[in-house]
């Protein structure tokens, strides 16, 4: 004879589904994402109590195993970023200067390249409108997003 299906333990595994679902998506913010620790656990606490009593009383045990599973990995995530927290608060303080002077090259590098690119066409520029024959001077200034041009008589 066949056994009938009941909801034991069905209750615990939608409980465990959303809190993991809730620490799946937290566990993807940068800097927040620890805090996916908290609703993670609970969430796996959750879904395996609600899977032993699914397995007890003959209920269904495919949203609990979905929960678990959601569950471990956004706790997992979330514990990736405690440890790349406490591999950053593991650093001296003259690791991290250095790493933020690298970081402050390589920003400098990459907008003096813009800026060269950007100084090129404005010669090009003047070069071009000194070409045109008249009887001023001209002269080209630029201030990030402006660019200022100034016509002198001689």
């Amino acid at each position: 004879m066949e056994k009938i299906k009941t909801n034991a333990g069905h209750g615990l595994g939608v409980a465990g589904l959303v809190l993991g679902i809730l620490s799946l998506l937290l566990a993807f913010i940068p800097c927040v994402g620890v805090i996916a620790i908290g609703p993670g656990v609970i969430a796996i606490v959750l879904s395996i109590v609600g899977l032993v009593q699914a397995n007890k009383g003959n209920g269904a045990r495919g949203i609990n195993i979905a929960a678990l599973v959601i569950s471990a990995f956004g706790t997992l995530i979330a514990c990736l970023w405690l440890f790349v927290f406490v591999g950053i608060a593991s650093l001296d303080e003259d690791q991290i200067e250095g790493m933020v002077e690298d970081v402050i090259e390589e920003v400098v590098r990459g907008t003096n390249s813009c800026n060269t690119d950007l100084q090129d066409e404005l010669n090009k520029l003047e070069m071009q409108l000194d070409s045109i024959k008249i009887d001023e001077t001209i002269h080209i200034q630029t201030d990030s997003m402006k660019i200022k041009i100034h016509i002198e008589k001689e």
